[in-house]
């Protein structure tokens, strides 16, 4: 045994294994607390992350729900565009065809106007040649006396012809 403590490899040992005692006995607190410190922060990180991923779902969660309302509002705002459009389109065919209509009805009654102008300036022209005929024939087979007759007889019955063409119209 003499020998083994003569080498000094086995103080090195004793030495090595009174450290280890020692670090043992003082470092293990500071040691376990450094550990539960590490520990204890990374639980923090953890629930920290746990916190940020459930806000972040519910963000996510309200802007769905955003963009589901806005797609929806969209969808409204389409519709009821189109059937504004729709409307418009009606009332635009209806005015059309009333005012197609009134084009029309004044057409109608421009013609109807210069038919009737048409047909007056026939019987104007008509009687115009009626009456010059009737004063040639007359006047070749008509003496002067009788002439002035028939002509006091015709300004007589003027205001009767007046009075009648009154009442027609």
């Amino acid at each position: 045994m003499n020998a083994l403590f003569q080498d000094p490899m086995f103080f090195y040992a004793i030495a090595f294994a009174i450290f280890l005692g020692l670090a043992w006995w003082k470092g293990r607190a500071p040691f376990a607390g450094w550990l539960d410190g590490e520990i204890a922060k990374i639980r923090d990180e953890l629930e920290n992350a746990r916190k940020l991923r459930t806000e972040a779902e519910a963000v996510l969660a309200d802007y769905k729900k955003k963009y589901a309302s806005a797609m929806a509002e969209a969808e409204e705002i389409l519709r009821h565009a189109k059937a504004e459009a729709a409307q418009i389109k009606t009332q635009a065919e209806a005015d059309l065809k009333d005012a197609l209509a009134r084009h029309e009805q004044h057409a109608k009654a421009r013609i109807s106007l210069a038919e009737a102008e048409a047909i007056t300036a026939v019987r104007t022209a008509t009687v115009a040649m009626a009456i010059e005929t009737a004063r040639q024939a007359l006047s070749a087979k008509i003496d002067p006396a009788t002439a002035g007759r028939l002509v006091d007889a015709a300004i007589i019955e003027l205001p009767k012809l007046s009075d009648a063409k009154a009442k027609a119209a």
